[in-house]
């Protein structure tokens, strides 16, 4: 036995730090191994801490069940360590290199650390670190490791359990290869807090953090300057059927992904508030979203603020089928942009119980002819508020200059929030949505009706069918249909203004009296005019004249004064005069069948 060794001997028994001096001194795996299983005699609860040294040859800590902990400080290992199904105290590594360490099944009674630049690099499929079901009492500490691998994950714990926290602090770089990521914590059970901070992590063919179904007990936390790159299909970072207990917040956090999703989260549950802030930028290019929330469930609020989000090839944000137990809030200088297939914000089917609003200076873009915001079947309980970016001269018109559009087919709300009032929402659903659709104007008469507001009710549902001959005409029928609707629409109001059909029938009538009289003054033939006395041929009064002309307007209430005075049928004016009467009287038939459809309701419908 070698002098060194020997003091490594004195220095565990003792608890005490075993520095080597020497660049070169070397200590057998084989007597670490020997150590843990007391071999050499009860060692200090402190354990084995070995500096400086170069361990020579296998550390096999196999099944190893050790009293006393393993520290290792800018020690270097030429080959895997094993300690799959090691029980150990504490296991930690402060600097130094390695090939990697094989340990699935391990159990820290404490904390495992792997801090202050440890550097690991292999080529092992299976992970260059593996922690495949291992459980970790204490803390996960990473501060400041490199870890690497070409053929695989850097570092694999999927189904691992953390009774601490799991912290990713302070220039930490993982990279890996391959569909399970670089650092894979698929399945993996935290207790408390995921920490991360100034930490690289990147796979150029897979994800770069893979959570899918890892169970979170506390927060979530990405902050203060990471990046994670990564590519395909399943996303950079990956919390796809994840649950995290508390708060989730990203912020100063850069996620790209060339090829797919930067942040793929179906399904993932949120105890707390979802916070996306300011310094966040996710890039991806995925025909389903750069940012994707599909049936993600949300305790609380969900809010980006200062948050930037572009896809290259289909919607920035998509949150379809999310259920959000409180806000969903737009705010700050959020920018949601989609570069080739929109929409930016895409919350088909979503349901948000409280507030949904935007505020004025956030960005939204999208390629015309796309949606910016697609709202389908979306149901907010409380009240809803657009960013103004759908149209920033707050308009309230029948037409409009900027072209961005919102899908609102089936999207349901409480009311409307301050500075959104009926008229400018309207304005949005007649110039700001891509088609005709009669759930919008239903939706927003609903909303007024409510509020007992029926005289704006009815010029809701006024615009509706206008609307419906503007944009969908081909749903009225043929040119007389939609003739007849225009009509109805100019005359009753499509059955919301029965006092206009009234007045335009007395129009009528008055022009039924004044074609009777107008006859009485054209000749016919010498001494006799197209409408004149029955019996004798001799000028009708004036009262006779218009009498005539109401009897013959207005069938259903005679004046009688047809019985003595009367048209000239014989004469080819006086036959004029008539059949210009019976245009009136079916004008007449018209407007009253149209005034009593007004005030009974039954051609009113939602088209």
């Amino acid at each position: 036995m070698t002098d060194i060794e020997q003091r490594l001997i004195t220095a565990a028994r003792n608890g005490e730090w075993l520095m080597c001096d020497e660049p070169d001194t070397v200590v057998r795996a084989g007597l670490i191994r020997e150590l843990l299983l007391g071999r050499h005699g009860e060692l200090d609860p402190r354990g084995v801490r070995l500096g400086g040294a170069r361990i020579d040859g296998h550390l096999n800590l196999v099944r190893v069940k050790a009293a006393a902990g393993l520290t290792f400080s800018d020690c270097v290992f030429g080959e895997p360590i094993e300690a799959r199904s090691a029980s150990l105290p504490h296991l930690a590594f402060h600097g130094g290199r390695g090939a990697g360490i094989m340990a699935d099944g391990l159990q820290v009674d404490g904390s495992l650390f792997l801090r202050r630049g440890t550097r690991f690099s292999g080529d092992e499929a299976r992970g260059t670190i593996r922690l495949l079901g291992a459980q970790v009492a204490g803390d996960l500490d990473l501060e400041g490791a490199h870890i690497t691998n070409t053929a695989g994950p850097a570092f694999n714990a999927a189904g691992i359990t953390v009774g601490g926290q799991v912290l990713l602090r302070d220039g930490i770089r993982i990279t890996g290869s391959g569909d399970d990521g670089a650092l894979n914590l698929v399945g993996a059970h935290l207790a408390s807090n995921f920490d991360m901070t100034k930490t690289e992590i990147g796979n150029a063919t897979g994800p770069a953090l893979l959570m899918a179904n890892a169970a979170v007990g506390g927060f979530l936390s990405l902050a203060d300057g990471n990046r994670l790159s990564g590519h395909g299909s399943n996303g950079t970072l990956c919390l796809s059927s994840a649950h995290i207990s508390g708060h989730a917040e990203l912020t100063d956090t850069k996620i790209t992904n060339a090829a797919g999703s930067a942040l793929f989260a179906h399904g993932v549950e949120v105890g707390g508030n979802l916070l996306l802030r300011k310094g966040l930028s996710i890039t991806g290019h995925g025909e389903n979203g750069a940012l994707e929330l599909f049936n993600a469930t949300i305790g609380n609020v969900l809010e980006t603020d200062g948050a930037e989000i572009t896809n290259t090839a289909g919607p920035a944000f998509s949150a379809n089928r999310a259920r959000i137990g409180g806000a969903l809030a737009l705010l700050g200088t959020t920018r949601l942009s989609s570069r080739e297939k929109g929409p930016a914000l895409s919350l088909t089917g979503a349901h948000v119980a409280d507030r949904f609003g935007g505020a004025d200076t956030v960005e939204l873009k999208v390629p015309e002819p796309n949606s910016l915001l697609d709202l389908r079947n979306m149901v907010v309980g409380v009240a809803v508020r657009l960013p103004s970016a759908v149209c920033p001269d707050l308009g309230r018109g029948t037409t409009c200059g900027h072209k961005a559009l919102v899908r609102l087919d089936n999207f349901t709300y409480g009311h409307l929030a301050t500075g959104w009032d009926w008229e400018r929402w309207l304005h949005v659903i007649r110039c700001h949505t891509p088609a005709y659709h009669a759930s919008a104007y239903q939706r927003l008469a609903a909303v007024e009706r409510a509020a007992g507001h029926d005289g704006t009710v009815r010029r809701i549902l006024m615009a509706q069918q206008t609307d419906l001959r503007r944009r969908s005409p081909q749903s009225l029928g043929g040119p007389m249909t939609r003739w007849f609707h225009r009509m109805w629409g100019a005359l009753a109001g499509y059955g919301y203004r029965a006092r206009r059909t009234a007045a335009a029938l007395l129009l009528v009538l008055v022009a039924a009296g004044a074609i009777g009289w107008w006859a009485g003054q054209v000749p016919t033939r010498p001494g006799h005019l197209a409408a004149e006395r029955v019996a004798t041929g001799a000028p009708c009064s004036t009262v006779e004249l218009v009498g005539l002309g109401l009897d013959r307007g207005l069938p259903l209430a005679m004046t009688g004064m047809r019985a003595r005075c009367d048209l000239d049928t014989a004469s080819r004016k006086g036959q004029a005069f008539t059949a210009a009467i019976w245009l009136v009287q079916l004008a007449v038939w018209g407007l009253a069948t149209l005034a009593l459809a007004g005030y009974t309701n039954l051609v009113r419908k939602p088209g």
